[in-house]
């Protein structure tokens, strides 16, 4: 009996040992979280998710998008977009929404770390207002109509590494299938660049 309370002891005092020493150890190393790899948990985690982002301030009129372009697009040097959001997009500001979103070609932006956090998707006016985009798609193969009932979804990618991270690639995932979920947009109408898949 005696033996049995002093192994119940010696357990319970290692157990409160081992604790302060990992309490101490974590105060130690402070709140920086583990470098980002392919999928960081605490970058995750600061993102808004999809769900809340796909929501609109306009009346979504089920059955009216019918498609789903993702497309690339490289960020300049300065922060800036270079294609058709250039003209649109000062800074995305990290807090909320696109600036000066007006001109912008698409309807959802997915940010690559330079801009944004990586892996952050911005929804855009044209987005919350319900508005089609006027944006001349890669394949001439669809009509005006067809254009004007495609959701736009702009990867930014690096001039240097034209391909986008892993992360921007899972999060692209969420989006698309939170969309074609919502809107019922049937899988053979999304359309990835270079007619594959990222």
């Amino acid at each position: 009996m005696m033996a049995a309370q002093s192994r119940q002891t010696k357990v319970l005092v290692t157990l409160l040992v081992s604790i302060v020493i990992c309490t101490i150890i974590l105060n130690t190393l402070g709140h920086n979280p583990p470098s980002a790899g392919a999928f960081c948990l605490s970058q995750y985690y600061r993102l808004v998710p999809v769900e809340k982002l796909i929501r609109s301030r306009e009346v979504e009129h089920p059955g009216y998008w019918k498609w789903i372009e993702i497309y690339y697009d490289e960020g300049g040097s300065d922060g800036l977009l270079l294609s058709g959001i250039d003209s649109g997009i000062e800074k995305l500001d990290s807090q909320s929404g696109v600036s000066n979103q007006e001109d912008m070609d698409c309807h959802f932006i997915i940010c690559n770390g330079r801009i944004g956090l990586d892996g952050q998707i911005k929804s855009t006016e044209k987005w919350k207002k319900q508005l089609p985009v006027t944006r001349t798609p890669d394949n001439n193969m669809r009509s005006a109509w067809q254009n004007e009932q495609t959701i736009y979804i702009c990867i930014v990618t690096n001039s240097n590494t034209p391909q986008p991270t892993n992360f921007q690639i899972k999060r692209a995932d969420v989006l698309v299938e939170e969309l074609c979920r919502e809107f019922n947009v049937k899988s053979e109408s999304i359309l990835y660049p270079n007619n594959g898949r990222y």
